[in-house]
């Protein structure tokens, strides 16, 4: 693979190595994203504003990897070396549909109220096989329908090759309701005396975090973590 000796120097080329990589900038590997956004703004008036907004996004590559120093680096492997592009499919970060509304509202006075909801379709599961069946030292090969599908059937869609497509699976949603109520007092010479009380997840949500896709795993699709239930808090400001 480097018969020229430009990628390991003359005093290393005798040494075994057990991989190497080669990082390379390639259009095979370039990452495709594109979006619809959506909004609608009420300006405050009336005494009450709000805004809604969606979020239709389409995100592909064939490797997801991790900003360093500006840069991109991925440190797998692809399933094909001399075809990155047959692990073309969804990013990491790919999140099909995203909705925020929003609104605050001051009805009486010095009463006032505030809401956000949000919802988010979820990142999408990566399956594995869980083991380093073609030998190039990462976890991250895929399950072929017919080869090791035969005690668990393959949950994500398969390429023309029978290889489960790359983060084929969808992950879990996230469905969220922030509130919050507030009451300030006007006092003399500009001075004001506030109440707080804010409320996280107010719906008390379950809202899990993507299981692990190693098809090995005891937990294999199985949730084991979710985020923050229903919390909230109280607070006093004094202004002057």
């Amino acid at each position: 693979f480097d018969p020229t000796g430009e990628l390991i120097p003359p005093e290393a080329r005798n040494a075994t190595y057990q991989r190497v990589l080669q990082y390379q900038t390639l259009d095979s590997l370039n990452t495709d994203y594109d979006s619809m956004e959506l909004a609608l703004e009420k300006r405050y008036s009336d005494r009450w504003s709000g805004r809604v907004a969606y979020t239709l996004a389409r995100a592909r590559d064939v490797a997801s990897g991790a900003a360093t120093g500006g840069a991109v680096t991925v440190g797998k492997r692809f399933s094909n070396d001399l075809n990155p592009r047959e692990d073309y499919a969804r990013t990491n970060f790919d999140n099909r549909h995203a909705v925020a509304l929003g609104f605050n509202a001051l009805p009486w006075r010095g009463l006032g109220a505030g809401a956000v909801f949000r919802y988010y379709s979820g990142y999408p599961i990566n399956e594995t096989i869980g083991a380093d069946i073609n030998g190039d030292r990462d976890n991250f090969d895929r399950p072929v329908r017919g080869v090791h599908d035969l005690a668990t059937p393959i949950l994500s869609p398969v390429d023309r090759n029978g290889r489960a497509i790359r983060n084929g699976i969808d992950g879990e949603k996230q469905v969220l309701l922030d509130l919050r109520f507030q009451y300030i007092f006007d006092m003399p010479r500009s001075q004001t005396i506030g109440f707080f009380w804010e409320i996280y997840n107010a719906t008390n949500q379950i809202n899990y975090q993507n299981p692990t896709g190693n098809r090995q795993s005891s937990q294999f699709m199985i949730p084991v973590v979710a985020g923050d239930m229903r919390t909230m808090q109280l607070g006093l400001r004094y202004t002057f």
